[in-house]
Parts: structure tokens; sequence; C-alpha cells
């Protein structure tokens, strides 16, 4: 086996793995949650994550190599608060079970269970019509469920696209466990057109539409670009820039970072206002954007490094590494044909 080959069967048995062990994790902690409350959960969420973190060999190491492009940067190694080692790629391990521990009780707790303060928010008054809404790019950073918030407290319809063949019966789950939130999953299918169809309705009645924006899927099928972060080169996804621009509606960066004292703070950013390009310039404008996204990108990741949570290695990974597995859990960053097939 190549070391490329070795590498994304590492990650796949590493993704098999935190998805059966957070089943039963996550069940655990739910059940421990409704019962006891949130500080005796905690306790059991530290124990779980201390499980993954001593069985996840694969994990470790890429998380090593993250902490310490991280702590090249001055402002990196001052967030950091000490030089990369086992107990600094611990604390990104307990970063991710906190998040996903919040996910749940956002979705399975009470309405203000969590908090958050959301900046920003004026863009999107500024921005949205109620004929034209907008495209929402984000990230494995900080908590991408934050979306929920701005559902909720600002009324806004959000469209999550998800690799699931079960979006459904995922919307059915949503509005039994918060009739308010207006919040959708749109199933990506990649081989077809309605997903894009379906992405220019909710634009065009004033919605939003959100992906991540820095991990490749299977189904991105070569509609990559290459961009700096950290240090280095990374492939990332065109899906977010070429919709902004088909559509001519404005591009917003957003990202939720948890604080010290367990709120959240919503940080939503304007990539840009509106993108109208002709299709001569379609492929520098796309090339721009993406620039621009990773640039906020590392921006965000240097102040909060512990919440990265793409626990693979982008710089060395095979550029068309298949993630297949975390498809049913993740919003998707592709669903349009590629640029030069684009209207």
């Amino acid at each position: 086996m190549s070391a490329p080959d070795a590498r994304a069967s590492e990650h796949t048995a590493w993704t098999r793995a935190a998805e059966r062990g957070s089943m039963w994790g996550l069940r655990a902690t739910l059940a421990c949650y409704r019962l006891f409350g949130r500080p005796v959960s905690i306790v059991l969420v530290h124990a779980v994550v201390t499980y993954f973190f001593l069985t996840a060999r694969a994990a470790r190491e890429a998380s090593l190599a993250y902490l310490r492009r991280v702590a090249a940067h001055p402002r990196g190694a001052a967030a950091l608060g000490r030089q990369p080692g086992v107990f600094s790629s611990f604390l990104q391990f307990r970063a991710f079970a906190l998040s996903i521990f919040d996910r749940m009780v956002l979705w399975f707790g009470t309405p203000d269970a969590l908090r958050f303060v959301v900046e920003g928010r004026e863009h999107y008054d500024r921005l949205l019509t109620p004929t034209r809404g907008a495209v929402v790019v984000g990230a494995h950073l900080g908590s991408f469920d934050a979306l929920r918030a701005l559902a909720e407290n600002d009324g806004r319809v959000v469209n999550v696209l998800m690799y699931t063949r079960h979006a459904e019966r995922i919307n059915g789950l949503f509005r039994q466990l918060s009739p308010n939130a207006q919040l959708r999953v749109i199933q990506v299918e990649p081989e077809t057109m309605s997903t894009v169809l379906k992405i220019r309705a909710c634009i065009a009645r004033g919605e939003l539409v959100a992906m991540l924006g820095d991990r490749v899927e299977p189904a991105d099928r070569g509609r990559t670009t290459t961009v700096s972060f950290l240090g280095g080169p990374i492939e990332i996804p065109t899906a977010p820039y070429l919709l902004a621009c088909l559509l001519d509606c404005p591009l917003f960066f957003m990202v939720a970072l948890r604080e010290r004292d367990g709120r959240y703070r919503v940080l939503a950013e304007v990539l840009a206002e509106s993108v109208e390009v002709g299709r001569a310039d379609r492929e520098k404008r796309i090339a721009e954007l993406a620039l621009a996204y990773a640039g906020r990108l590392e921006h965000h990741t240097l102040r909060s490094p512990y919440q990265w949570f793409n626990f693979f290695d982008p710089w060395s990974a095979p550029r068309t590494e298949a993630k297949a597995e975390m498809r049913d859990h993740e919003p998707a960053a592709s669903a349009h044909p590629k640029a030069s097939e684009a209207p």
C-alpha cells in the first residue's frame, strides 16, 4: 500500500470508529444529561473523549502536525499557550467533544441552554431582501450548528446543504425538536441539477443557503482550488463561490467559536456583497473569493486553534482522498456543475 493510500485508509478507519463510538457515547451522554443535568454529563464527556484520544493514533498525529503549524505563527503560539504536545492535542480533542455535547444540548435541551452572541447580523439586515438571499460558507471550526441561533433569534430561513439520503427525515426531526426553528436540510445530488435549482429557489425567496468550505468531498469531482493556509497549500472546494457567481448574491463567511464561559460568539462577515461577473472572468473571481475565505479562516483559526476539528492532515492528504463516511453527518460544499459547464 502506498503512503497516500495508507493515510487515506487510516483516516477512513478513524472516521468509522469515531462514528460508531459517537453513537453509543451520544446515547449515554444524552441519557445522563436528561437524568442528571450538565455537570455530571461533562464528566462522562471527558471519559468518552479520553478513550478516543488514547485509541486514535492517526488523529493524534494529525492533531500534533496541525498544532505545530499553528505554533509557527506568533498569534497562534499565544493562543495555544504552550508548546504543541500530547496535552495540547488532548485539549483539541476535548474541544471537539464539548462541541458535540453542546450540539446535543442545542437540539435536545431547553431553548436557553446555550448562549449566543451574534456579531455582524447587521450585514444580513443590510444585504438580504425578500427576493434575494445569500450563500453562507463556514468551516470545521467551532460550531456550525450555531446557525440555529440565527434561524431562531432573527427569523431567518437557513437551508443547510448536506450529503444525506435522509433530508426529509432530518427536516422532520428538526421540526419536532424545535417547531419554531427555520432550519432545513437540502440533500446534495451531485449528478443532477436538482440541487442547484433548489438553491436558486431558496435564494429567490430571500433565504440563506449554508455549507462548509474547508474540506473536499468525493462529489466535488475535481472542482477545487489550492489556497495557502497556515503556511502550506491545501485544496478547498469552489462550490460556494461558483454558486454566488451564478446566482449573483451576497457571500458570507460565518463561524461560531466557544468562549471560556461557555458562550458562543457567532461571527458573520461579508466576503462579497454581490458577485456579478461575466463568464470570461468567472474562474478568476472564484479564485479571489476562495483566497478571501482562506484568509478569514486562518485568522479565526489562529485565534481559537483548539476548535479546529479536521482530524486529518490536509497538507499531506491525497488530493482526491475520499471522505464518503462523513457525508451523512456534515453540511456539504458541492452541489453544481463545473464553472466551465455552468451557464
